[in-house]
């Protein structure tokens, strides 16, 4: 029965997959197009992967074993929820990408540029502090941090997590620059320094969102929906780096680089066994879910675990009673086994809140706000602050879907958003206009010099304005009959009369 669920599993992905590309709607910008590959990655590829050569590595950590008919559920339930998770978001996001290129925009894109220099002044220099400071405490983000093993939640306990967080502002600071410099070759180095500095001390999400974010960035630039041979084989290095990575934790790095002693790590993992570690064994997390929920707690969590987006902005320093982890926890996973390092992807978040009715409520939600997201984008004017958030958004969406909870995006874009937060301020204060003011600035010259006789009949297209019937009248007349009614309107005078 497994091995038919398996089957289905792959005609699910087919089905759906085949429908979304066909669709208008398909590019690299859609958030579909990241859940498509998250899921048929880790829920379709990799379990029939595991099925052959037998993983038992988080089974044997986690000391739990399955039934059949759990892993039948989470099968069927993974399924479930990218259904849900598909029909919503195409159902609200179902419109081609549409790239806006105006006069106004660009003239908007022109300003800002000239104004990014003063953000990478102000944002630059904590985020390389942030990230040497990493790097020097035993070349590992993870040094300091401690498990507590009632709750399987990591603390940190020697260091500010704001200061560690901040390093991920140069994330969206090397993909801006790259854009804005049009993808020159210098503007690549600080986001090389960034992967080398980021991938050496064991840390991998913050530099392959940075790389995808450049992706997303190239394809707008050049108006394109989907990557072309050269954006594909940059996809595949930063995979093969994000495996080097995970199988050291930058150990082979920071040897590299001369900064370690030789390392004593050697690799026994090559071909289908490397996907049997944790990074991508968000099946066999699903599986422990469903193994306790409810079968063995009897209860639910009913969304009370997003809660903590209210607790964990606090810093522990100021609030030494501060709940660790989730502040209002009705189930106790660590009871049950040794579920370390789990996280719960978007439709285990949804069983562990409440089955399958929390697999469609919570599949549905994040599929419907991502489609809005997409869908207001797309209509929306394409500022150039908004282009930038965009961009940097929708390459976090894969971290999100394998955590689950709403706290990962919210604390992810904080930092994400923190140099574009600053850009914006800058713009307001230095008193740069909008994109919609410069429009409108563009649309009054368009119908001063149209009234004047110095423009054709019709106005600019990028003024955005379409002219009235009068104006439309006036400019059928004589340049010399324009000029004097002109003069004359300025002088006060009586119009001639038609």
């Amino acid at each position: 029965m497994y091995e038919i669920a398996l089957g289905l599993s792959v005609l699910c992905l087919l089905g759906v997959g085949g429908y979304y590309v066909r669709s208008p709607a398909f590019s690299a910008f859609h958030p579909m197009t990241f859940y498509l590959a998250f899921h048929g990655f880790l829920f379709v590829i990799r379990p029939i992967i595991a099925r052959i050569y037998d993983f038992q590595i988080v089974y044997n950590v986690y000391m739990f074993r399955p039934s059949d008919s759990d892993k039948l559920a989470v099968i069927l339930a993974c399924n479930f929820g990218f259904l849900v998770f598909s029909f919503f978001c195409l159902r609200v996001g179902n419109m081609p990408m549409r790239f806006s290129a105006d006069a106004a925009i660009r003239e908007e894109h022109r300003r800002l540029s000239q104004l990014y220099v003063w953000v990478l002044a102000i944002a630059g220099p904590p985020a390389i502090y942030s990230l040497v400071k990493t790097y020097s405490i035993n070349n590992s983000v993870y040094e300091g941090m401690i498990l507590d093993r009632a709750t399987g939640v990591v603390i940190n306990t020697t260091r500010i997590g704001y200061i560690a967080d901040l390093q991920l502002m140069a994330v969206s600071l090397c993909a801006i620059l790259m854009w804005l410099s049009r993808f020159r070759l210098w503007s690549f180095i600080p986001a090389l320094g960034f992967v080398a500095m980021r991938a050496g001390s064991g840390g991998r999400g913050p530099f392959v969102v940075s790389m995808v974010s450049a992706g997303l960035f190239y394809l707008y630039e050049k108006r394109k929906r989907l990557p072309g041979i050269n954006v594909v084989l940059g996809a595949a290095a930063v995979i093969s780096l994000f495996g080097i990575v995970g199988d050291d934790r930058g150990e082979s790095l920071r040897v590299l680089m001369g900064i370690s002693e030789e390392s004593a790590f050697t690799g026994d993992k090559d071909g289908p066994g490397r996907l049997e570690g944790m990074d991508f064994a968000n099946m066999e997390y699903f599986e422990y879910l469903v193994y306790v929920i409810p079968q063995r707690s009897g209860t639910y969590d009913y969304f009370l675990d997003n809660f903590q987006i209210f607790t964990e902005p606090v810093p522990r320093i100021l609030w030494p009673g501060k709940p660790v982890g989730e502040p209002f926890r009705r189930v106790w996973l660590f009871d049950y086994g040794f579920p370390i390092g789990m996280t719960r992807s978007l439709p285990g978040e949804g069983w562990y809140a409440m089955g399958w009715m929390g697999v469609l409520i919570w599949c549905g939600l994040w599929g419907h706000l991502l489609g809005v997201i997409y869908r207001g984008y797309v209509r929306g004017p394409q500022t150039t602050i908004q282009t930038a958030m965009y961009m940097v958004f929708i390459p976090t969406l894969v971290v999100a879907f394998r955590d689950g909870s709403l706290l990962t995006p919210i604390r992810q874009t904080g930092a994400y958003f923190m140099p574009i937060w600053i850009w914006a301020l800058l713009a307001k204060y230095a008193g740069v206009p909008n994109a919609k003011q410069l429009r409108a600035m563009l649309a009054f010259n368009a119908r001063r010099a149209l009234i004047a006789g110095d423009a054709p009949a019709e106005m600019p297209a990028e003024a955005n304005v379409r002219p009235t019937a009068a104006s439309a009248k006036l400019a059928a007349l004589p340049p010399a009959v324009r000029r004097r009614r002109a003069m004359l309107g300025r002088s006060g005078g009586p119009a001639p009369a038609e």
